[in-house]
């Protein structure tokens, strides 16, 4: 079999997905399914985030490559099964998207800023759905998220759904407030286990429902301070992490491993790792 040689690199890829799954295409993609290939389309997507905060081009292009693939070879499994084609995923978003911006392919008058913008997306999809006749028999404003979304996507969702309700707090002060109350109590269910001073405490169900309500007002806060909670936890990772590779070069350099020092040394090589990392910036 000859790889395919279209004018279009779109007709080439898809030739090729179509040329994997038949019956003289390859054996690994024969065999796979929309559920299958699930933890490769999550895995090429947080590659794409990778390459973007990292600000690579080169690999930018490739990860996102890779993602076109995945949108291809499900549109090769649905098509298969006559459910739909690439095109129609295609011409489907195109339609959607000319719809939900009459602001430049319509009437510009009245939208001036992107929050408004927000707000007309929100009226125009509620309206495509009524239109296209999709029924939700749940009523909340709250149906429609994913809940295969990350939770704290997912819990982000929800609190920028509850808010254009009104049902939020009018500042940050409000959810700081509320965050310290919470903090107490969480302190209360920990000091019921006996003591703080234990490495590690069993599971307790009271304990996580008091963690989670501080995961969940954190997401608030930082929606509140405009800044995006999970882009916020991935920058304390990478900064953590490149922090710790740091401490592990000095003690490296002291011919023990880590194990050896004690906390109290492994303190001060952290303050060195920040101290030489910030006059690098």
């Amino acid at each position: 079999m000859n790889p395919p040689n279209f004018d279009s690199p779109i007709q080439n890829l898809r030739k090729l997905t179509s040329d994997l799954r038949s019956p003289e295409g390859c054996p690994w993609d024969k065999e796979q399914t929309h559920l299958s290939v699930i933890p490769h389309l999550l895995e090429e997507t947080y590659e794409v985030v990778d390459t973007i905060e990292r600000g690579d081009d080169n690999h930018l292009k490739e990860e996102l490559g890779d993602l076109l693939f995945q949108i291809t070879f499900h549109s090769q499994l649905a098509e298969e099964r006559g459910a739909f084609s690439f095109d129609d995923v295609a011409n489907d978003v195109f339609q959607k998207l000319v719809y939900r911006h009459p602001h430049v392919y319509g009437n510009k008058e009245g939208i001036g800023t992107g929050e408004q913008v927000l707000t007309q997306w929100d009226e125009l999809k509620q309206k495509e759905k009524e239109k296209k006749g999709f029924v939700d028999s749940d009523s909340s404003i709250l149906s429609g998220i994913p809940k295969a979304l990350p939770a704290i996507q997912r819990s982000e969702k929800i609190q920028s759904k509850v808010t254009k309700q009104g049902f939020d707090w009018p500042n940050v002060k409000g959810v700081f407030q509320k965050f310290q109350e919470e903090i107490q109590e969480l302190d209360t269910e920990l000091q019921k286990q006996g003591s703080l001073t234990s490495k590690k405490l069993p599971y307790d169900e009271r304990i996580e429902d008091e963690l989670g309500d501080i995961f969940f007002l954190l997401v608030n806060l930082s929606r509140k301070l405009s800044i995006d909670p999970e882009t916020c936890l991935r920058r304390a990772n990478e900064k953590f992490e490149t922090r710790f590779r740091v401490l592990e070069g000095y003690v490296a350099k002291t011919g023990k491993s880590m194990k050896d020092h004690s906390l109290e040394k492994l303190d001060k090589f952290w303050d060195m790792a920040k101290d030489n990392l910030r006059k690098k910036i």
